[in-house]
């Protein structure tokens, strides 16, 4: 792997944990990817990799019960 690549894939995890952070840190955020995920994603200027990634991640979020959440996540 090239020292390009490397760098590209720690680009694309950072901005894939600073959506989920995002995500999980805003209440309006929160409201909104529950009703439509994919605006929210839309939002964020998600693309790709990270698009898809972040999408996971909501559905493990909304779909884990708010009790059993820890405060944070990522």
């Amino acid at each position: 792997m090239s020292i390009n690549n490397n760098s590209h894939d720690q680009d694309e995890a950072q901005i894939i944990l600073d959506a989920l952070r995002e995500i999980q840190t805003n209440p309006e955020l929160q409201a909104q990817a529950e009703k439509d995920p994919e605006s929210v994603l839309n939002r964020l200027g998600l693309s790709d990799i990270a698009r898809h990634a972040v999408a996971a991640g909501l559905v493990v979020m909304l779909a884990t019960p708010v009790v059993m959440r820890p405060a944070y996540w990522f």
